[in-house]
């Protein structure tokens, strides 16, 4: 069989229809997908918006212990030296900062560089200090 180029033959109209759908089809798709990962992004984005770091504070406290706080708006995360880690929302208090759980049976105080950790009505990290204010 001997290709004529230009001639316009059923195959070569074949072949282009085809090519048109195939544009078409990867065009669509190629839509879909970039609009499923802005929606990702834009919902990833509010969500860091809404959790942005303040600041974090390594504290030191009597008996050896010693406790990492990270600040949030609304919220604290505090590591203890004993492997605990506490997510903290942040509660009503009348000076500094006080983060507890729903039931208070975990509370953590800080003020300026100082902190200190009850639990159960017992202060269990005592006398906490950071540089950091």
């Amino acid at each position: 069989m001997k290709i004529e180029w230009n001639k316009v033959t059923w195959y070569s109209k074949l072949l282009a229809v085809i090519l048109f759908l195939v544009v078409l089809a990867l065009g669509f798709y190629i839509g879909a997908l970039y609009e499923m990962v802005k929606v990702q992004n834009d919902a990833l984005s509010t969500s860091i918006q809404n959790t942005s770091q303040i600041v974090s504070a390594t504290f030191t406290c009597d008996a050896g212990k010693s406790l990492q706080a990270v600040f949030y708006d609304d919220k604290a995360t505090v590591s203890l030296s004993d492997g605990r880690i506490m997510n903290l929302p942040r509660t009503i208090s009348a000076d500094g900062g006080r983060y507890a759980n729903t039931d208070d049976s975990f509370v953590f105080w800080n003020k300026g560089n100082t902190a200190f950790i009850m639990e159960n009505g017992t202060t269990t990290f005592s006398n906490c200090v950071t540089s950091q204010s």
